[in-house]
């Protein structure tokens, strides 16, 4: 199915509090709707980012976008992860990425530089119509009226905009979250700090620790009591031909490992390499990080659940980590965030007249929520299983991902591979959506005068038996 939809019979006006990936997608996927978007960011469009990695489930809604010619020369195609030992090197595991599993999911695995997935976001947003206005900072967002008055939002300058719908996509520390909820957001320190770099690939070669990295297309990711950290390469925002840059997370848990804890909650905060004390790491990964001046630092927090994603007018709907908060460095954050673009989206192309919203917005976080919480919990407990004490469960762990060096190859573990992983990568958000429509929204104009869509998807993202 097509993660493109087509104009919608009635066009109606969507405001996007936040720029990023999320924001931009859903600028994108509405504008191409046939909806009137505008896109309110309070930065500019270079916050320091770091890298991705593109899971199938998401770069095969890239690659219908832009194309496959455009995504190879901005992405590198990530062949296998080897798993070692952050203290000595030792390689423990290795999972390859094998063309044959891949190919399954409708997808590919591939690492990108933040900058370029962003770049492309906002190019394809403006040109389908969307507009982006930057450094539009939302200070407050006002709730409609019973008697039939929009939604608004007001702006640092003082201007007042209103639309239809208001798409709260502002981030984990989301304004309009609050004004969803009708209650302050009361996060909690998750006992995780990421810390996170990129490096020139020119500073690498040569360097018999470090070279090896940057000329593998590989995503690597070093072990260790209370730490871990991932790395791999990338394109680059300044070249299209090669990998030039190469990207990296340091996971710091509870202050096990001697570096600071705490720092903001976004991905703004510049913390100076020179302040951190990493002789608890091996000597690849602290030649790594003495080539940066700088590390974004960002803290992991913890929310309650959010049970509502739309507010109780029905015409604020939260979305990316607005809507469900993801892990910090972790795999699948960017990828939720497009998937609700594509299904919010899909779903509003749909529009033909007002009574419908109450519907598509409500089968939006019926078809998302269950997903979104299964897949941060996936990423949540792989970010614990590599940092385990030293132990019989470490031990436990290692001779596993050892296990995992058999031949690749044989049928039937390229099938119990693919099993483990279609849960996720398999999943195809344009397709959810037009399941929900051709099943339940064109009958109805009520989503909740339907039977429950929870159990009827329950099954839409496993690998069909």
């Amino acid at each position: 199915m097509s993660a493109i939809p087509s104009p919608a019979d009635l066009s109606i006006d969507f405001i996007i509090v936040g720029g990023g990936i999320g924001g931009l997608a859903v600028a994108y996927v509405l504008s191409k709707a046939g909806h009137r978007v505008k896109v309110l960011e309070k930065n500019d469009l270079s916050i320091p980012g770091g890298g991705h990695r593109v899971t199938p489930n998401f770069s095969k809604i890239l690659r219908q976008w832009i194309g496959e010619e455009e995504l190879k020369k901005i992405s590198v195609r990530c062949i296998g992860s080897p798993s070692f030992n952050l203290r000595d090197g030792e390689v423990v595991g290795y999972l390859a990425w094998q063309p044959a599993v891949l190919a399954e999911t409708g997808g590919d695995f591939i690492l990108m530089h933040h900058k370029d997935i962003i770049d492309i976001l906002f190019k394809l947003a403006t040109e389908a119509g969307a507009t982006v206005e930057l450094h539009k900072e939302v200070t407050a967002v006002q709730p409609g009226t019973d008697e039939g008055n929009k939604p608004s939002v007001t702006l640092a300058s003082g201007e007042v905009l209103t639309a239809d719908i208001i798409v709260g996509a502002d981030g984990c520390k989301s304004l309009v979250r609050e004004v969803v909820l009708e209650a302050e957001d009361c996060p909690e320190p998750g006992g995780m700090t990421l810390y996170s770099g990129v490096i020139n690939a020119e500073d690498m070669v040569g360097d018999p620790d470090l070279e090896p990295f940057i000329l593998s297309d590989e995503w690597a990711i070093g072990m260790g009591p209370g730490r871990s950290m991932c790395g791999h390469p990338v394109v680059g925002t300044s070249h299209r031909t090669s990998k030039k840059q190469y990207a990296f997370h340091i996971y710091s848990w509870n202050n096990l490992d001697g570096l600071p804890q705490g720092g903001e909650e976004n991905w703004e905060e510049l913390y100076p390499t020179e302040n951190l004390n990493i002789l608890a790491y091996g000597t690849a990964v602290q030649k790594a990080i003495k080539l940066t001046t700088n590390l974004v630092r960002t803290q992991w927090k913890v929310r309650r659940k959010i049970e509502e994603w739309v507010d109780a007018t029905g015409r604020i709907v939260l979305l990316g980590d607005a809507a469900h908060p993801s892990f910090p460095g972790g795999t699948h954050g960017s990828s939720m965030a497009v998937e609700d673009a594509v299904v919010l989206g899909s779903l509003f192309s749909h529009l033909s007249i007002m009574d419908q919203i109450p519907s598509f917005l409500d089968a939006y976080q019926e078809l998302r929520q269950r997903r979104c919480d299964l897949v941060k919990g996936a990423d949540v407990a792989n970010a614990r299983m590599v940092t385990l004490p030293d132990g019989p469960e470490a031990v436990k762990r290692d001779s596993d991902m050892r296990g995992r060096n058999d031949d690749w190859g044989d049928e039937g573990a390229l099938k119990a591979q693919f099993e483990e992983i279609a849960e996720i990568f398999v999943y195809d958000a344009g397709d959810a959506a037009e399941e929900w429509w051709v099943n339940w929204g064109r009958f109805s104009t009520t989503a909740r005068e339907q039977p429950n869509m929870m159990n009827f998807f329950s099954g839409i993202t496993m690998l069909p038996s």
